[in-house]
């Protein structure tokens, strides 16, 4: 049976059209949260007044609703502003206040300098609502990554550094290396991203069924906390051991372990079955870490930086939303990027390798060399737009 030309037509235009149909990026609309756009400062209060310098990484609390014993209320945020050496926090009502890590004691000591370091320094991760120690300011932690000190901070939802009782708040020597071992005793080199997942394989310790994760950026390293359970029956960060990647050897090599190879990993983000992502930030990549320690890239060309729908360049903040669609910041291409369940790589805000600033379509929007990445409870994307100083959300139709 033969087509007329007519008909022919007709068919190549639908097929067409319903390419288009499945390449195209979902609509979204971009607005700015908190922070004055290309202004650089510090000063807290209403969002619309507040400044920040170069904001990198960020969190989202989540919350329940249900349980008396939770801190925090859903939606309200914690910024790292790298620049000015501070953790933000921005209330579920737009207020943006300093969140200053407390002193053990006495009360009137100042409180513990953080150090976040160079440009992508920085990180921060806050445990999920049920998953802390108890109740008041045990209820839940804020893991913070001072990458200039080497070290990751525990903090709670208050600023109050006791949110465990048995054990050190900080977890590192506070000097450069790659020693595994107890929390007070492992080393990093400049730690960023922080995540958490479940663990399925503990030797020896049932429960609590935690891992903490950490991209140890200098060393080309992820590392891996598991959790004991105390005398008190708090989930504590025990000993530290290297996941994939092998310290101070960077390179793009999959494998399984110890084979595969990183080159200055930044962002992190876990799923519940502790399958991980991880933005392989210096060979433009996104790499996937499957529970059983298997590391296979997912997401760009490494070692090639690239402005098109097969490349990246120097992705960063990462996370997974319930389909499992993944999404990027492309930071020096200035846009957004979703990883498709079936693979592919699309721009869903921002323009590929424009820099500016604009909020609306988000098609239209501009973004400046962001930085963190989070989907927040709402299924909101909240983005820590580092060049323009301020913090951004993406609502997706």
């Amino acid at each position: 049976m033969t087509r007329s030309p007519l008909s022919l037509i007709l068919f190549l235009i639908l097929l067409l059209m319903a390419a288009a149909a499945v390449a195209a990026p979902p609509a979204g609309i971009v607005t700015t949260v908190a922070g004055q756009p290309g202004v650089a400062g510090y000063w807290d209060g209403p969002s619309s007044d507040a400044m920040f310098t170069h904001p990198t990484w960020l969190d989202v609390v989540a919350s329940t609703g249900r349980r008396t014993c939770d801190e925090g209320k859903s939606g309200e945020m914690f910024v790292v502003d790298r620049a000015n050496q501070l953790v933000r926090h921005i209330s579920e009502t737009g207020f943006v206040s300093t969140f200053n890590v407390k002193r053990f004691i006495p009360p009137t000591f100042p409180p513990l300098p953080l150090d976040f370091g160079s440009a992508f320094g920085g990180g921060i991760f806050v445990e999920p609502p049920g998953t802390g120690c108890g109740c008041g300011i045990y209820a839940r932690g804020v893991f913070i990554a001072s990458s200039g000190t080497e070290q990751v901070v525990l903090a709670a939802m208050d600023g109050s550094r006791a949110s465990r009782d048995d054990w050190n708040s900080t977890i590192g020597t506070g000097k450069s290396g790659s020693t595994d071992g107890f929390e007070a005793a492992v080393q990093f080199h400049t730690p960023t991203g922080i995540a958490r997942a479940m663990n399925i394989k503990v030797p020896g310790i049932p429960f609590p069924p935690w891992a903490l994760y950490i991209a140890d950026s200098g060393n080309h390293t992820i590392r891996k906390g598991d959790y004991k359970l105390s005398f008190e029956g708090c989930p504590q960060a025990w000993k530290f051991s290297t996941l994939a990647g092998a310290p101070g050897q960077a390179g793009s090599a999959d494998g399984v372990g110890g084979a595969a190879r990183f080159n200055t990993p930044r962002g992190i983000a876990a799923l519940p079955d502790g399958t991980l992502y991880v933005t392989d930030a210096g060979n433009h990549a996104v790499r996937r870490i499957a529970p059983d320690g298997t590391v296979t890239t997912v997401a760009g060309v490494p070692g090639v930086a690239g402005s098109d729908d097969t490349h990246l360049n120097t992705p960063s903040g990462i996370d997974v939303n319930d389909k499992g669609e993944v999404f990027i910041v492309d930071t020096f291409n200035h846009a957004i990027r979703m990883l498709t369940t079936d693979g592919k790589l699309i721009t869903v805000a921002g323009q590929l390798g424009v820099s500016g600033f604009a909020d609306g379509d988000a098609a239209s929007a501009r973004f400046n060399a962001p930085v963190g990445l989070k989907i927040a409870p709402d299924g909101s994307i909240v983005i820590a737009d580092t060049g323009n100083n301020v913090i951004r959300r993406l609502i997706l139709k």
